[in-house]
Parts: structure tokens; sequence; C-alpha cells
């Protein structure tokens, strides 16, 4: 078995396969303030086409039902073995194959739920048949899923289930088989830049694309300048839950024959804004009509853009006074200066984690819920994977104090994304002080 790493796309403009999908569910107890269940969302069925090269995606994802409650570092495992000299398995970001390539592991750091936060499968892979698949052979791959929750369970099961898969000789038909050529990275550039992005589509297939459609999305730090009458474009949103992207979406009458490559007479153009630094374009291509397309594994291009440019991360601290058994809130927090955002488009890493050492004399209480222990003393909070320029996120913690130290100290301390350390104009300031009774004394 082969594992080629597979592309994850952006934002909320992920594509999912288009397969029939069923749910397997932990129990059959009614989701209630009391109650939660880990779902495993999967493929009703696949088909794969004896013929050798012939490819099929299939999508999984996890989610539970109780949204009171809150749900993360969930792992979906696949058991991959039955499909070994019948197909080469593509994973995806976010998966790794263990066991001889016979099982693969997925991480999911937020399990969303399914009437609130959960917005599809989080993994797709793709099944390619081999040469000697056996016609007629019926396979499976098996799936099961836990997560750790803040509910009464502390840890979430769900049922072991199946997907089956059948091996069939299908007739082909003449298709295209549209492959779009890889755009060069560009940068570092300055921000106010303009590029032109050629888009070239060759047809490997053995009949002609009445034309196609073409879809491309940005990162936070670049702008569509396309002005053809035949794209329109969505611009980034901010205060949603998404990562901040936008979205062009073109349709061409082009006719690609089969063997030919065509370039479009006009490039997509983009401008990089002012708080441009780590970019990305993702362009993918679909023949128009009922059409369907031989190999949509080459449909997709990436282009990485940089910026010249900063973001300058920072940690707030906070003072508090408290008598002796008095409970006190202390808000520690980070803050992107920018002036560019960051984001880890690829990983899907937080972009850091801000610790607190708890002054001496006082005990946590109660901490934000993305904040855990480190001890007693301890705690570390976990950013999400982007930060938008001014942007501020505070942690609020209920401090309960013991005895009175007057001027105790603690500390409050960013460990940044090791990509974006190196573009930080100013590392002092990833260090800050909760002071608690600074002007308190002794009784």
């Amino acid at each position: 078995m082969r594992t080629a790493t597979g592309r994850r796309r952006l934002g909320a403009y992920a594509l999912v396969a288009a397969t029939a999908l069923s749910a397997t569910v932990l129990g059959t107890t009614p989701a209630s303030a009391a109650s939660d269940a880990l779902w495993v969302q999967s493929p009703e069925e696949v088909t794969l086409a004896v013929e050798p090269g012939s490819y099929q995606e299939l999508s999984f994802g996890i989610y539970h039902d109780n949204g009171d409650y809150h749900v993360a570092n969930g792992v979906l495992t696949l058991d991959l073995s039955e499909l070994a000299g019948v197909a080469e398995v593509s994973v995806p970001d976010g998966c790794f194959l263990a066991a001889s390539d016979t099982v693969a592991v997925c991480d999911v750091y937020e399990v969303g739920d399914i009437g609130g936060t959960y917005d599809g499968p989080q993994f797709t892979f793709g099944l390619r048949t081999v040469e000697g698949a056996p016609a007629g052979a019926e396979l499976s791959i098996g799936h099961h899923a836990h997560a750790e929750t803040d509910g009464p369970d502390g840890v979430l099961y769900s049922h072991r289930g199946s997907t089956p898969v059948k091996v069939e000789s299908v007739p082909s038909s003449p298709a295209p088989d549209l492959k779009l050529t890889e755009p060069a990275a560009v940068g570092p550039v300055a921000p106010g830049t303009s590029l032109t992005v050629p888009v070239t589509v060759t047809n490997n297939g053995d009949a002609a694309a009445e034309g196609f459609r073409l879809r491309a999305w940005n990162t936070y730090g670049l702008e569509s300048a396309t002005t053809s009458p035949d794209c329109a474009w969505t611009p980034p949103a901010l205060g949603t839950e998404d990562m901040p992207g936008g979205l062009l979406d073109c349709t061409f009458d082009t006719v690609v024959e089969p063997g030919a490559t065509v370039t479009l007479a006009e490039p997509l153009r983009l401008a990089v804004a002012p708080h441009a630094l780590f970019e990305r374009l993702d362009v993918e291509i679909e023949p128009l009509g009922s059409t369907q397309d031989r190999n949509p594994e080459d449909n997709f291009a990436a282009m990485q853009v940089t910026a010249e440019n900063t973001a300058d991360f920072a940690v707030q601290g906070d003072e508090v006074t408290g008598a002796a058994g008095e409970t006190v809130t202390a808000t520690v927090g980070f803050r992107n200066h920018g002036p560019a955002w960051f984001a880890n488009t690829g990983s899907g890493e937080a972009v850091g984690t801000v610790t607190l050492a708890v002054p001496e004399g006082a005990t946590v209480v109660s901490a934000p819920e993305n904040c855990s222990a480190l001890g007693s003393t301890t705690y570390r909070c976990e950013l999400r994977h982007w930060a938008t320029p001014d942007e501020q996120i505070r942690f609020p913690f209920e401090l309960r104090v013991d005895r009175v130290i007057p001027n105790a100290t603690g500390a409050v301390t960013l460990q940044a994304s090791a990509r974006q350390t190196p573009y930080d104009p100013d590392p002092s300031n990833a260090h800050a002080v909760l002071a608690l009774n600074g002007a308190a004394q002794a009784s």
C-alpha cells in the first residue's frame, strides 16, 4: 500500500466527495442535559472499478449530539487492512498510517455537535485500484472513534462500524480528464503588490470538456482583482467561527479537446493586502454539465504567496486584589498587534499557547474551557490556528485567595508557533505579569 498525502482545502468551502453518507451512533439513548453520544459519519457504500488506476473518494468525520458539552481531542481510526492488494490509499492532512499501513488514524482537535458547529466530514481519502485487484471482491473499511468530553462520561466512544467496498467491472465510457497546472510560489513580495495567476488546463481524457467551472479559495491576506464577467467573488468575512477566506467562482465556456492544453486569455488577478504574510490560493476545476472528470485527483492546484511583513504577538497580564477567602477574576489575554495576520493554514496547528503561572497564595477554582491544568499552579491555554490584526482573546480565571501575600505575582507567557516567531518584531511583549494584592499588607 502506498500513501499520497492529500491537500486540505480552505475554510468553510472544503469540498466533500459526492458519496451517500451514514452515521454510526453510540447507544440509543436520546440526547439530554445528562447524555451525549459520539458519531462516525461514513460512506454508506463504495464501489471501485476493477480497472487499474480507477479512482474513488470517500469522506469520514466525527461529531457528537449534545451541544451542552465540549468535546475535543477526537481520534478517528480506520481499518484499511482488507484493501491490501486492491487499492492504494491517499491519506489527507490530519491523518497518518500505522500498523504497517493497515490503519489510518485521524485527529480532530474540536469535535462539533450535529445541531451546531459540525459542518460535514473532516477527512477525504482517495482509493485508486491497483493491478491485480480481484473483480467481484466484497471488502470493508472498519471505523470507530473516541473523544474527550467535559460531560459526565469523561470519554465518549462510538460503536465499531464498517463501510462496504465492492470491486466491479465498470464499462469505461469516454470522459474528459482535466489537469490543472500548478502555479509557481510567489514571494516575498511587498503588501500592495498586484499578482497575475495564469490558468492552464490540459485534457488527458478521451472526450472533450465543453467548458469548465473554476473555483479559487484565497486566504485573508489576498484580495481578488479579477474583473471577468464570468467570475463572482465572495470576500473574506471576519467575526465568524471560520478562518476568513474569499471565494472566486467562475464558469468558462472554453472547450478543451482531448490531448489539448489551453491557457485562459485573462489570468486570475490578485492584490496582496496590507495585512498579508503567509498566504495561499487553492484552485479547482471541473467539467461543465453532467460530464464527470475521469480523474479528479489532479483537478486541484495550490499557490503559496509570502509577503514582506510582521505579526507582533503579545500577551496581557492583570492586577487584582482580594481578601483571604475571597474569589476574584483575573483576566489574562493574547493580542496580535499586526500589522499582519497569521495562520497555520496547512497544518491547522494553533498559532500559539498562553501559559499562566498562578500567583503564590491563590488557587484556580474556574478556568476557561480551552485552558488545561499543568499541575496545580500552571495552566496552558490554546489559541486558534489563525489570528487577525488587533484581535484580542481573553482568558478569565477565577482565583480563590487562600492567603494574602503582598505583591504576589504570576507569569503570563506566550509560546508562539515556530513559523511565526521569526516574523515577530518585539519578542519582549510575549511576557506579562499577573499581580495579586500588589498594594495589600499582611494581616
